[in-house]
């Protein structure tokens, strides 16, 4: 039974291509939605987790208001890294195996 398959080789094409420079429309692109989706996930979680809760049971000795501004910021920057690599490691193998699979044939 042969079942048909999408074809995503389009959404990457070029920005891992090692001969060519990244698609800089297509960079800002991923970097664009990444940001949204990670801008929805720290709302939500921070929606049900105060940090200066957190800091308060951890007895640190820090302004809350900052702090809270701390913990938003840096979650939002290491979030939104964690998910863009993830997405371009998922373009580059995705690429690679489109051109291993075209090079078979």
């Amino acid at each position: 039974m042969n079942i048909a398959r999408p074809d995503f080789s389009g959404v990457c094409k070029g920005i891992f291509n090692m001969s060519d420079a990244p698609s800089c429309k297509c960079v800002i692109s991923f970097l664009w939605t990444n940001a949204l989706v990670v801008g929805a996930i720290v709302f939500m979680v921070f929606a049900f987790i105060d940090p200066a809760d957190i800091a308060v049971a951890m007895m640190l000795d820090v302004d809350e208001g900052v702090f809270r501004i701390q913990a938003y910021a840096f979650s939002f920057l290491f979030m939104w890294v964690a998910f863009s690599a993830s997405t371009f490691l998922n373009c580059y193998f995705s690429r690679l195996k489109y051109n291993m699979d075209n090079a078979i044939k």
